[in-house]
């Protein structure tokens, strides 16, 4: 045994979030700057695994593992992270994989993302981040569905609502999704297979929108369409938390013009929302941009 260290990337919403063919799923938007760091300190003669008390999910995910492979020991779990919480940015889900990879380091566990998904889907709804990569997971069973790979260069300009949103409460409800809507999931899911296997990044943006305005009648963004109009006149896609508080426009980084798109983006968003008292922030999978107030 040995002091054990995990991590996990956060999200910015999903890409796309639905049903199809009767199946909950979405796709995964992994942001990379967003970490959650977990340690763990084995101690073999104590049952109890402990922890902050505000990370009860990450330690309940941490005494699954130890059951799962039969462990009797405990010892003290430590979590950093500059996810924000209620957000709809996988902090909850980052904690939990985080203190699992800590865990495994520590006991040398074969740990497998199947095994991470099946003992997250226990404790609430997960998002996927056990993949580094961009995927379709059936965010209620912990099932994978499809891999994608990594994302193209990007540039998100996002905004928080202000708020937060409890996942475990948000899908205790059926969502009223109807055949036109599971139409458009399809497409978009379409959409995103094609943008990776064509390397076209406008495809993903096409997906993004399509998602984020049938997620209208489920959990409604303010100024939506004014975003959306934004997004069309900037050659972008608006993207949000299906179950959080931010919403977005994500810019292909490749486009010779797309630090001038960034600040104009910037400065409309600002207007329109200037009643949050609160400025955009930046990612980007190129240059590791982040800037959150």
């Amino acid at each position: 045994m040995k002091i054990g260290k995990g991590s996990c990337n956060g999200t910015f919403g999903e890409l796309v979030q639905g049903i199809i063919d009767e199946r909950p799923f979405l796709i995964t938007f992994p942001i990379q700057s967003l970490r959650s760091e977990a340690s763990f300190i084995p101690n073999p003669t104590s049952p109890e695994l402990t922890g902050v008390n505000s990370k009860v999910k990450a330690i309940k995910a941490g005494k699954l593992l130890l059951n799962q492979f039969g462990l009797n020991g405990g010892g003290k779990l430590d979590i950093r992270s500059n996810i924000p919480m209620g957000k709809g940015m996988a902090s909850s889900s980052a904690d939990i994989v985080a203190s699992m990879k800590a865990i495994a380091h520590s006991y040398s566990l074969p740990l497998t993302q199947d095994i991470i998904s099946a003992i997250a889907a226990k404790i609430e709804p997960t998002d996927g981040v056990m993949y580094d990569e961009v995927v379709a997971y059936d965010y209620i069973h912990g099932d994978l569905i499809a891999s994608f790979g990594v994302l193209p260069p990007f540039i998100l300009v996002g905004i928080d609502l202000g708020g937060a949103v409890n996942t475990i409460e948000f899908n205790r409800f059926e969502k009223a999704y109807d055949q036109s809507d599971q139409h458009l999931f399809s497409e978009a899911y379409h959409w995103v297979r094609e943008g990776f296997s064509k390397n076209e990044f406008s495809l993903i943006c096409k997906a993004t929108t399509i998602s984020a305005r049938v997620n209208q009648k489920i959990l409604r963004k303010p100024y939506f369409f004014e975003m959306e109009k934004l997004a069309h006149a900037f050659q972008g896609g608006i993207i949000v938390a299906h179950s959080g508080t931010v919403v977005g426009i994500l810019i292909d980084k490749n486009r010779l013009n797309s630090n001038e798109i960034v600040f104009q983006l910037s400065k409309h968003m600002s207007l329109l929302f200037k009643n949050l008292k609160k400025r955009p922030f930046y990612y980007s999978n190129v240059e590791n941009v982040k800037i959150i107030n």
